[in-house]
Order: C-alpha cells, then sequence, then structure tokens
C-alpha cells in the first residue's frame, strides 16, 4: 500500500479531498507527511500503536519520574510524609488539579515552568483570600444583628430599650472597623499560610520544563502511571489528585483525611491496587467516610505496630508479591462484624 493510500484510510476521505487539502498546505496533511511514514500509518491502523514512538515515551516517563521524586526526597517534602505541612499538599494538589488550566500570560516553553508555578501560586492565594472573605455574608452577619436589635427594641421599655437604641448607634459607626479587623484577620492568616507553602518551595529548584511535559502526559490518564508505579509517594500523589478532582464541597482537612486513609488502606492491601479499586473506594469514602471506620481503625494499629524500611517511600523495586504485611480488606471487617453480632 503506497503512502497516499494509508494516509487516506486514516483521514477517511477520498483522493481528492487530500489533493485539496494538500494544495491547500492543510497543516494536518503536512504534519503527516513530516513525521510518519507508511509503516507507522500502518502499525498504527493495526494495532493502535507506533512502537518507536511508544519506546521513546516510556524512555521520557521513566527518566522524569525518577527526577520528580527524587526532587521531593531530596527536600525532605515528600507528600506522602507527616511532617509535610498541610498547606503545601493543598496547594500542590491544587496545582496538579489545575496546571494546565490556569489563565497564564506567557507560553510555558519561553519562560518556563518555574514562571508557572510562581503565577499559580499566586493565583492559589487569591483563590483562597476570595473564599474566606465571602464579603455578602459579612453584611448578612450585620443585617441579621441589626433585625435581632431592632425586634428586641420594639419589645422592651426603659432603660433597657434605650440601652439597645445606643448598642444599634455604636454597631453601626462601627460596621467598618469590624469590617477591616476581620479583613486584615484573613490576611494575616492567608500570610502565615503562604510561609508554610514556601517552605517547601526548594522542590522546584532543578525542575525544567520536561516535568511540564511529564505531568501532562501522566495527567490524560488520570496518574495511572503514577498508581502503576509500584513507588508509594506517585500511589499517594494520584490518589491526592483523584480526591481533589471528584470530591466537592469538602475542606482541605476533609480531603486530606480521605487521601491519608485511602493510601494506608492500599498499603497495607497492595495486590489490590488499581485505578478501578481506587477511585471506586475514594467515591465509596465522599459519600459516607464513616462506613470505613471500622477498617480505617484497624489499619491504623497495623500501621502503627508495624515496621517498615526507611527506604520504602522510594523504592523503585519493591516487590508486592513478598510483602509480609496481612491484608486487611472492607469485606473481611464486614464479616467479622456480623460474626461478632450473631455470637452475642
Amino acid at each position: 500500500m503506497s503512502f497516499e493510500k494509508s494516509v487516506l484510510k486514516l483521514m477517511c476521505f477520498s483522493r481528492n479531498t487530500f489533493y485539496v487539502w494538500k494544495r491547500e498546505d492543510r497543516p494536518i496533511i503536512s504534519l503527516i507527511e513530516k513525521y510518519f511514514t507508511e509503516e507507522d500509518i500502518e502499525e498504527f491502523l493495526n494495532t493502535g500503536k507506533i512502537h518507536k514512538f511508544e519506546n521513546v515515551t516510556s524512555e521520557f516517563l521513566f527518566s522524569n519520574q525518577l527526577l520528580y521524586v527524587e526532587s521531593f526526597a531530596k527536600s525532605k517534602s515528600l507528600l506522602s510524609e507527616p511532617h509535610v505541612k498541610d498547606k503545601f499538599k493543598d496547594f500542590y494538589f491544587y496545582f496538579l488539579l489545575n496546571f494546565e488550566n490556569i489563565d497564564i500570560p506567557f507560553n510555558i516553553d519561553t519562560l518556563g515552568i518555574k514562571s508557572l508555578l510562581t503565577n499559580y501560586l499566586y493565583q492559589y492565594q487569591m483563590d483562597k483570600i476570595k473564599e474566606n472573605i465571602k464579603i455578602v455574608k459579612i453584611n448578612e452577619k450585620f443585617e441579621n444583628l441589626k433585625l435581632d436589635i431592632n425586634d428586641a427594641i420594639n419589645s422592651t421599655i426603659g432603660t433597657e430599650k434605650k440601652e439597645l437604641e445606643k448598642f444599634k448607634e455604636n454597631l453601626q459607626k462601627q460596621e467598618l472597623t469590624e469590617k477591616e479587623k476581620f479583613l486584615e484577620k484573613i490576611f494575616s492568616e492567608n500570610e502565615d499560610d503562604l510561609k508554610m507553602v514556601i517552605l517547601n518551595f526548594n522542590i522546584f529548584d532543578n525542575w525544567d520544563n520536561n516535568i511540564y511535559y511529564f505531568l501532562k502526559i501522566v495527567k490524560k490518564d488520570d496518574f495511572d502511571y503514577f498508581i502503576n508505579s509500584k513507588n508509594d509517594e506517585l500511589l499517594y500523589q494520584a490518589i491526592g489528585y483523584l480526591v481533589y478532582s471528584l470530591s466537592h464541597n469538602l475542606n482541605m482537612e476533609e480531603k486530606l483525611q480521605i487521601i491519608y486513609s485511602t493510601f494506608h488502606y492500599f498499603i497495607f492491601n497492595k495486590d489490590l491496587i488499581s485505578s478501578t479499586n481506587i477511585k471506586e473506594q475514594i467515591l465509596k469514602r465522599l459519600e459516607n467516610n464513616e462506613s470505613f471506620s471500622e477498617i480505617d481503625k484497624e489499619i491504623g494499629h497495623k500501621y502503627i505496630t508495624s515496621d517498615f524500611p526507611d527506604n520504602h517511600t522510594n523504592n523503585f523495586d519493591i516487590d508486592f508479591g513478598n510483602e509480609e504485611i496481612e491484608t486487611v480488606t472492607f469485606e473481611d471487617l464486614v464479616k467479622k462484624d456480623i460474626e461478632r453480632k450473631l455470637k452475642n
């Protein structure tokens, strides 16, 4: 089969259309002619893949995976470690969720990923401030208080009524001052939160644009590459990304608790690790996290009493088949609970 026939088969159009597009210098025709051979197109049509490109992608992913995890380990900022500040974890999971969608005034190849991270940190701050300010609620609070005072004034007489009228007058004078105090408190707290995020910003010192493209590739499959990496830190990050992308109306503490619980469940049930199982459990936890309280207690106890190798989190060559940790499943605990109730 000729190159032309292969292209026609790939594009599903007529020879006439092919020559019209070629004459018009359509970019897609130029792209195919420049980067693909007849053999490449035929291989893709027959297998859905082009082997030489798959190899290049695999090498790119693996080399950048090493650099990526090393950057967290060397800066002592592995997200799966309890000492890392929650605010940084929150910032980073929001980054993973949104880094392709941020409204940035530059091209990543021009100014680089560090400019993207800095720009995102600014936008993250602004989002958090807006979320906390909620001016409408402040106004509602004062209006409701005024209504309560008016009701109280109308239902009292004498000295008490005069005192309430005086209180209402002072409240109206102090309203702006109180709002300013409230805003000052929010900005002060945000400054403290920012310092916690900045503490871990040295993670990104050795990042280049390849990390950006590495994360873009990984994100296309909902971080399946991280889930299947046999690396605990990448598993934690994949679970974090999924929780942040699937959760609605949860605060930071609730999201991080679900990430923590889901992560440790699969650390103790490594034979159950799969994208499907992880997503299914996250959705169940988001719907009713209390239903996992017994299994979380059981795993929490085993986590405290089990010995883990120091390098467990960063070991790329963990032999899952030789793990001696007892498997703990949700179904087992339900069965135990039923048996206990029958005995009683």
